[in-house]
């Protein structure tokens, strides 16, 4: 079988859960393509980047992005509904592609208790989405260890320690050998995408701007590189949601703007301190609504940039080139359109109907 594992940092520690469950499950395929500090946005952004690199298509995903979505949803970069339409946008993509889907659901360390806590309030997404479509329920911590997890689970706040991280790979693992079935997720009515994401090749550069190939191990493709004084003019409707980043030695400030709105923002982080060339998902807090109409420049004229109001990223950072001479480096951007209730109630009616068959 065929096995794409999608996950935070936690699939991406030497001795964590992906590593061990790729050296348990030989007798599988096992592809890993973790990336730290993102939330399942990214995830969806991984299966869209399957279908432009016309990539073969795995048997099962594994999804991995409870813990960074709820730290996301804790430091208020990210909402629930945006959670509800992104795993529903993945579970489409699976059930279209007859891919089967289980999310395994982590949590930080010190995930409150109570409904309201975000952790508690994005595994209800998850198990919704779960329930919606009917898929495998949710792998949770819970049902791996036989108890809520404690703090001898955890290595830091938000890692978990080998002897746990054996757990979960064991645990997958007797998942598959017990033949428990892990189907593809049922699929909703056909409709218009709720996400779009925009490749750099899509867009119209102006001034000092070069379309580059990176490779590097966590993500590769083509990145706009932008120097100042130049900009980029992107397609596409929705509301900017996220920028693909690769952050270096020359990370700096940036501009975004439609028509009417314009914010400054930063691509330098605290994370280049262990990852010197680092590419990150960087989520957009202001809602900045766009119409074929957005563009993203780094100006030349320091006084007018500082003048914007300031969108901020998460570990964000100083720059530490000066100000001529910072480059962005893009290579997409995604939009979001929100699903309306009538047609998320018209799905859920649909779905219903599927499962009662």
């Amino acid at each position: 079988m065929e096995i794409l594992l999608l996950g935070g940092s936690n699939a991406g520690l030497r001795d964590g859960w992906a590593a061990q469950f790729g050296e348990l499950a030989r007798e599988h395929s096992v592809t890993n393509l973790f990336l730290g500090a993102v939330g399942s946005l990214f995830g969806l952004v991984r299966l869209l980047k399957l279908d432009r690199d016309q990539s073969p298509k795995p048997d099962l995903i594994i999804f991995e992005y409870v813990l960074n979505d709820a730290i996301l949803v804790k430091e208020r970069r990210l909402a629930t509904r945006m959670i509800r339409d992104t795993l529903d946008e993945v579970a489409q993509y699976c059930a279209e592609r007859r891919i089967g889907l289980l999310f395994l659901d982590l949590q930080p360390r010190d995930a409150r208790s109570g409904p309201f806590s975000p952790t508690a309030r994005v595994m209800r997404e998850y198990a919704l989405a779960a329930r919606m479509r009917a898929m495998r329920p949710c792998l949770t911590l819970k049902e791996i260890l036989g108890r809520s997890p404690s703090a001898a689970c955890y290595q830091d706040s938000y890692h978990l320690t080998e002897s746990a991280s054996r757990l979960v790979a064991e645990s997958l693992l007797a998942l598959l050998r017990r033949g428990d079935a892990i189907p593809p997720p049922l699929a909703a009515p056909p409709r218009p995408p709720s996400f779009s994401y925009v490749a750099a090749e899509q867009a119209v550069a102006t001034g000092r701007a070069r379309l580059q190939g990176v490779e590097c191990k966590v993500f590769s493709g083509n990145f706009l590189e932008i120097e100042r004084p130049g900009a980029s003019f992107w397609p596409g409707r929705g509301r900017l949601v996220a920028l693909m980043l690769r952050s270096s030695e020359t990370a700096g400030l940036y501009m975004m703007k439609n028509a009417t709105k314009a914010y400054r923002k930063c691509s330098a982080s605290t994370m280049q301190g262990i990852v010197a060339n680092l590419v990150l998902l960087h989520y957009v807090s202001h809602r900045l609504d766009v119409e074929d109409d957005l563009e993203i420049s780094m100006p030349g004229d320091a006084a007018n940039l500082f003048a914007l109001e300031k969108d901020g990223t998460m570990q964000e950072a100083e720059p530490v080139a000066p100000f001529p001479e910072q480059r962005l480096e893009i290579n997409g951007v995604m939009l979001w359109r929100p699903v309306s209730l009538w047609r998320r109630s018209r799905a859920r009616l649909a779905l219903a109907r599927e499962r009662g068959r």
